[in-house]
């Protein structure tokens, strides 16, 4: 709460600075004025709940002061201070919401009660204002929720005519014969509502509407409905349309300043009626869907090889059975810097990767063996930070909420199924980088379950596996020591010779002579 203190006198300001508990009366600021005109400009910029002034100063005395607050209409609560008891200035106190008049020299404990009177009339007036805001933007709500739903129907349904679209725009205010429409696409909403709003979508919406009534309400009528994700404007003006669409993208960049909203737009500067709607809304829409969702415009040539998030389906199902949220995020960013590497990827182009994560979302669910939810991501998330915030809090999600009493049993199938391809492809030249490729893990994760599992290191289990084979073949068949080699998985004789000596104690011929019966 602001307070004003308007007293010629430098001493009398600052004596009722200091004597007074401000705090306790929710005043956090106060300003401090010699005369009645300084108080009057320090009024219009700063609104000062509370005043307290003096009545005899020069330049602008208190009862002009006063007199000039009325005509302006300012509610600000005011206490009068005077050394002089004359009924004109009891009665300047009264025609300028006066609380009290106290004659000099006054009690602290008086002015004290003073304030305190004015700052509980002053809390009590504010939250009738509120609660009636709350009610006529409830009430408005409602109405707008009402007219959206109608305006879906409209659109999405063929059988609609121009007649009723333009029965529905009358009833906004909007000459259906002659208007303007007008396509946002809000890009970080959802940061922006739980940053700075408190997760209250209404309030914000509030917000953005606004600002709307500030830019348009000078050109004309106006309407704007949620559609989708799209804030649809209808503008019905006879202003030229250079003239409309500066204030389309004055709008775009006053969101941006205000609220910290950024947004794509789509705009046919063209008046058109209303049997031409359907077709400028999608004429609109394809413009934002070629839209760049990168902040940089700094552009590269992309690689022509496609990106498959699918691809990483086995490794995220893992990633989820061992709870490794980490992990996960850690594929979320790796997937969107291969997405922005080029500089430029439309919104056209993320649709198709969202649909294709959606997709991949839905047959995990299935591998999970989990129904109770089937969260996706929203298909019109249009800013690439918010598209990979969302994506880690739907992989979170997942973690937190599966039930793995029914899942655990899988991620030791999907080990074995690991060991299971070393042991038919021991001859091959297999690493870890390339097991984790082949079964899509990240290298650790693949790494620290094999030895949870089968407590050795797979390249351990390895060198036994082809130290098993090695000495087998030697006792049981007759092929040279070369071949034995090659059948063990060992392309370079000398190499083999020393493996095997090294696990096993003995050369390969001794070995053979030592054990073949």
């Amino acid at each position: 709460m602001k307070l004003l203190i308007v007293d010629d006198e430098e001493h009398v300001r600052e004596g009722i600075e200091l004597s007074i508990d401000w705090s306790k009366h929710g005043i956090n600021q106060i300003l401090m004025a010699d005369n009645g005109l300084e108080a009057l400009e320090l009024v219009r910029q700063h609104h000062p709940e509370l005043i307290i002034s003096d009545m005899s100063m020069h330049i602008m005395d208190g009862p002009q002061f006063l007199e000039k607050l009325r005509e302006e209409g300012w509610t600000s609560k005011v206490i009068v201070l005077s050394g002089y008891q004359q009924f004109t200035y009891t009665r300047a106190t009264l025609l300028a919401n006066g609380i009290d008049y106290l004659l000099k020299p006054f009690k602290i404990s008086d002015l004290d009660q003073a304030i305190e009177k004015a700052c509980k009339q002053i809390r009590e007036e504010q939250q009738a204002r509120l609660k009636e805001l709350s009610n006529n933007f409830r009430l408005n709500e409602v109405n707008n929720i009402v007219n959206e739903q109608r305006f879906a129907s409209l659109i999405e349904e063929e059988q609609n005519g121009s007649r009723a679209i333009s029965d529905f725009l009358a009833t906004l205010g909007i000459d259906p014969d002659r208007f303007y429409v007008i396509t946002y696409l809000p890009r970080n909403k959802d940061a922006i509502v739980k940053q700075y709003y408190e997760r209250d979508e209404q309030l914000f919406n509030f917000a953005v509407k606004n600002i709307i009534e500030e830019l348009f309400t000078p050109l004309g009528a106006w309407y704007s409905l949620q559609y989708q994700s799209f804030i649809i404007l209808f503008v019905s003006t006879r202003m030229l349309p250079d003239d409309i669409e500066k204030s389309v993208y004055r709008l775009q960049e006053a969101w941006q300043r205000t609220l910290r909203l950024s947004s794509f737009v789509g705009f046919r500067s063209v008046a058109l009626a209303a049997d031409k709607l359907q077709q400028v809304l999608l004429e609109e829409k394809s413009v934002i869907l070629n839209s760049n969702v990168l902040s940089s415009s700094k552009q590269i040539e992309k690689s022509e090889a496609s990106l498959f998030f699918i691809d990483k389906e086995r490794v995220i199902v893992e990633a989820v059975r061992s709870k490794n949220k980490q992990y996960l995020h850690e594929l979320v960013d790796e997937f969107t810097r291969e997405l922005t590497a080029g500089g430029r990827l439309t919104l056209r182009e993320l649709q198709h990767y969202t649909v294709e994560i959606n997709l991949l979302l839905m047959r995990i669910y299935v591998q999970l063996s989990d129904d109770r939810f089937h969260a996706t991501m929203p298909l019109w998330l249009a800013q690439m930070e918010e598209w990979s915030a969302r994506l880690k809090q739907t992989f979170s999600d997942i973690v937190e909420l599966i039930d793995y009493s029914k899942v655990e049993s899988g991620s030791v199938q999907s080990i074995a199924a690991v060991r299971n391809y070393i042991n038919d492809h021991m001859k091959e030249d297999i690493t870890l980088a390339s097991l984790a490729e082949q079964f899509h893990f990240s290298p650790q994760y693949l790494a620290k379950r094999f030895k949870e599992e089968y407590q050795t290191t797979i390249m351990n289990y390895l060198s036994q596996l082809r130290m098993d084979k090695a000495c087998s073949l030697l006792v049981h068949t007759d092929l040279t020591i070369h071949e034995v080699a090659e059948e063990s998985g060992f392309e370079e004789l000398n190499y083999f010779s020393k493996v095997f000596k090294k696990h096993i104690g003995m050369t390969p011929t001794a070995y053979r002579k030592t054990y073949k019966p």
